[in-house]
């Protein structure tokens, strides 16, 4: 019995730690306090990373060099061990505990942190950040943007008022070539684009409002700016390049242009417009990919669903599966007169997100003769809701400028830790806060 269970053991060690053990075992006879010292040291070494096993790689050759030293002194003390009497192996036992003492820190042997901007996993790309603004009217049949397509590629998914209680999305990709076809697309507004230029993205749509317009020219921002007009602050124009698609449906032409990956880099190029970014921070503080770690939040209120107002006829809701720990989008379509499942056009699929982050501020009409067109307050701040992993957080969000990015604290403030994955986004008018609730 004990000879299998000290069979399961090494390979349970080995399926962990192939290489270092295969040293190991070449050089030593291994006996039975061995192979618990270095079964102790596989589980000690998956707690300090706070990894699965299948993730254990992901802390470097660094980490596996020591590991393997490890390994190799204590498989020399196991040996000398098997040799000498009950004084030798209590004197093994005291080199063990000081071997213990002296493992390095957890930042001694971690990898530089390089995570992905918008989901904190590991960085997968050198690319800039593309946002794409994305059509979400739904009031009749030939108003009707829904379902969109694109948007379950998106890393981020922005939501706020426009102009006449109408919300539109921002999809904000990690690069252009992880974009399939998205759409249909919209004009900018300034209350995105302030969110993005922190972050040197390329604002991609078409057409835009005045004030976009402006803060374009006065931050000097329109060598990033694709689709934009010239008029009002002789920005230049850089040409998009999409495509229109009816979608075989009786809906209006503007709501039947789309774009692409492939569209986007061509636009780019005809512009002279650089796709190569280094980003040495991330959009929200995520969890750290390289430990493995996770805001489980402990002794945070219950949140299963959660419903946004931003005007009579925008709602959005989620409702939490704990089973892929998602939230799962739904909207209201004033076209059904119902909330629907929010789908990607492409996959058929409903959206779902790791986090929402609710922020509530000013919003009002821009003075003078703006035919409505929404104003953001970001320089004030204000509450913010934090959801993830079944419950809510509340806190505050900061924007000093539109070249600072958003920062979104707790009550002891501290910057709040997100979970790693794609996020959710709205920004939300103040006057709307009586109507947002959670359960």
């Amino acid at each position: 019995m004990k000879k299998n269970f000290l069979l399961n053991v090494v390979m349970l060690c080995c399926a962990l730690f192939v290489s270092p053990l295969q040293e190991v075992l070449s050089m030593k006879k291994i006996t039975r306090r061995s192979v618990l010292r270095l079964s102790g040291l596989a589980a000690a070494s998956l707690a300090l990373t706070s990894c699965r096993a299948a993730g254990s790689a992901a802390v470097g050759s660094r980490f596996s060099d020591w590991l393997r030293q490890k390994l190799a002194n204590s498989s020399s003390s196991a040996s000398s061990e098997a040799a000498a009497s009950g004084e030798a192996a209590a004197s093994s036992e005291a080199a063990a505990s000081s071997a213990a003492a002296e493992e390095p820190a957890a930042s001694s042997w971690l990898p530089a942190y390089d995570a992905d901007p918008l989901t904190g996993e590991a960085n997968r790309s050198s690319g800039r950040i593309v946002g794409v603004m994305v059509n979400n009217i739904s009031y009749s049949e030939r108003q009707n943007a829904r379902p969109q397509r694109g948007l379950s590629s998106a890393d981020l998914l922005i939501e706020s008022k426009v102009e006449g209680g109408i919300t539109r999305f921002c999809a904000v990709y990690r690069d252009a070539d992880s974009i399939p076809e998205v759409g249909p697309m919209r004009s900018g507004r300034d209350q995105f684009l302030q969110l993005l230029m922190p972050w040197q993205a390329l604002y991609y749509h078409d057409g835009e409002s005045a004030p976009c317009t402006k803060f374009i020219s006065v931050y000097n921002y329109s060598g990033l700016n694709i689709g934009g007009k010239e008029p009002n602050f002789n920005t230049p124009t850089h040409p998009h390049v999409a495509h229109r698609d009816s979608r075989g449906r009786n809906v209006a032409y503007e709501h039947t242009e789309f774009t692409s990956g492939k569209e986007i880099r061509q636009a780019a190029a005809n512009a002279g417009i650089g796709l190569s970014h280094d980003y040495d921070t991330t959009f929200f503080r995520f969890a750290d990919y390289r430990t493995g770690a996770e805001n489980k939040m402990s002794g945070a209120a219950a949140a299963k669903t959660i419903n946004i107002v931003h005007s009579d006829s925008y709602k959005t809701t989620f409702s939490y599966n704990r089973w892929d720990h998602l939230y799962k989008m739904s909207m209201y379509s004033r076209a059904a007169g119902a909330f629907e499942n929010t789908v990607d056009e492409l996959t058929g699929k409903q959206l779902g997100f790791t986090n929402l982050l609710v922020c509530f501020a000013g919003i009002a009409d821009y003075p003078g003769n703006s035919g409505g067109v929404q104003q953001v307050d970001y320089v004030s701040g204000g509450e913010a809701y934090f959801v993830t992993r079944g419950a809510v957080q509340r806190g505050t969000w900061q924007k000093a400028s539109p070249e600072h990015p958003l920062k979104v604290y707790a009550a002891d403030g501290s910057e709040i830790c997100f979970n790693r994955g794609k996020t959710y986004l709205a920004i939300v008018d103040d006057d709307e806060w009586q109507n947002f609730n959670y359960q």
